[in-house]
């Protein structure tokens, strides 16, 4: 009864050359087992489910309003900095995806010029400074693309949630109300 075996046991079994083969003799018998018994059909659990599969109007909102504000922002820079020509008069109403779209269109020319111009140069100061503004115009393209992609990302958004207040990434028919804990 109360017995127990040595680690000199257990070690024996497990160096054992015949444990190998008869381990993995079980483990098929098991598994043809379960599959007699649709016990096994490739389907996959997840313990800890996404928590965070929702989406809320509020924050698309705010996501936006922000993202609308730094690309004004950008935009009046590049305008002042006069690396992309002046596309509306209005200053205070937000980019419309086309106008984001042509910016960015006016950069690639940008960075292109400056890329052929240094191509050109024979002075490694003045590439040193034309590969210097280059940096920066690639960087602000790169913002600009950004701003692109969550435009049109929000736009899919609005356009999903319609006159509800939130919706669910893996199921857009339901709706969420918020728990106390969450």
């Amino acid at each position: 009864q109360n017995q127990t075996p040595s680690y000199k046991t257990i070690n024996r079994f497990r160096v054992n050359p015949k444990t190998d083969a008869l381990l993995a003799s079980l483990f098929i018998q098991f598994h043809s087992q379960c599959l007699e018994q649709s016990l096994i059909d490739d389907t996959k659990v997840e313990a800890n489910a996404n928590k965070y599969t929702f989406v809320w109007k509020r924050n698309i909102q705010n996501y936006e309003t922000k993202m609308n504000e730094n690309s004004t922002l950008l935009y009046q820079e590049l305008v002042k900095n006069k690396i992309v020509p002046e596309i509306k008069e209005d200053r205070d109403i937000n980019l419309t995806q086309e106008e984001i779209d042509l910016i960015g269109t006016h950069l690639d020319k940008e960075i292109e010029d400056l890329t052929n111009q240094m191509n050109e140069s024979k002075n490694v100061e003045t590439r040193r400074i034309k590969r210097k503004t280059r940096t920066e115009i690639k960087k602000c393209r790169k913002r600009i693309g950004e701003y692109s992609e969550r435009k049109n990302k929000y736009r899919y958004q609005q356009s999903i949630l319609k006159d509800r207040n939130s919706y669910s990434k893996t199921d857009h028919d339901a709706t969420f109300m918020r728990m106390k804990d969450d």
